[in-house]
Order: C-alpha cells, then structure tokens, then sequence
C-alpha cells in the first residue's frame, strides 16, 4: 500500500471539489467545502452532561431538560447550513434540530422531544452540521 503525504488538495476543474475513485470503477466528486461535515459530537445529557466526542464543537449548554446549545470551536460561513440531529437511548424519542431561529454562525440549538411534545433528556445526543466555514 501507499502513502500519499500532503498539506493541500486542489481540484483540477474546480478548486474546492476532488474527484474521489472508490475502486471498481466507482467515481464520486466531492465538494470539499460544503460536502462534508464541519461540526459533529456525541452528549450525554441525561447522565453526566459531557461530551462523548466531538469534532469543532468547543462545548455544549444545558439550557433546560431536552434543551442544549453546541458552540463551534470555528464559525459556520452563514446561517443557512444544514443542521442534522439523532438523538437515542430511549423509548419513543426523537430529536428536533435547531428550527431557523436558533441557527446561528457559532452555535446551534437542539431539542429533544418524546413523541407526546415532551422534552427529555437522554443519554446519546448525536449532532452534527454540513455547510461552509467561515
């Protein structure tokens, strides 16, 4: 196998796409800036309201039960990116991302719901946002 060792990709037609081959012919172009996700993380909100992991995420706040902000550790380019929520570890759960009005370039707010409106905490709060960097 090889290595291939860089500090930059450009793309060939367009400077912020690469074309990937995925073996068997398989061929994707992929938009490097928007394509791929800017934000992720996995909180426990229900046990001990740390976060699991994470990627560009420099924290979480509990707002209230079933209720928490992420802060990006680098700024979303506007708020019209796409924010994306799954939340797990209970019966009859899910996950309301952040509406219009909490998106934000530096944070986004979540709520998680049970099926009857109810907000609840819960011990798997994954989230993550796709769009472009600041």
């Amino acid at each position: 196998m090889s290595t291939l060792r860089t500090n930059a990709l450009e793309g060939v037609d367009a400077k912020n796409s690469i074309t990937i081959v995925a073996g068997a012919g398989n061929i994707t172009t992929t938009n490097v800036q928007q394509g791929l996700a800017k934000y992720s993380g996995v909180w426990d909100s229900k046990t001990d309201n740390i976060i699991r992991d994470s990627f560009n995420v420099s924290g979480v706040t509990d707002n209230a039960t079933g209720d928490f902000t992420v802060t990006f550790t680098n700024a979303m380019g506007n708020a019209f990116y796409s924010a994306l929520g799954n939340m797990s570890g209970e019966n009859n759960v899910y996950g309301v991302c952040c509406s219009q009005d909490t998106h934000a370039t530096t944070t986004c707010g979540y709520q998680v719901r049970e099926t009857d409106g109810t907000t609840i905490d819960v011990d798997k709060n994954s989230f993550a946002g796709i769009g472009d960097l600041a």
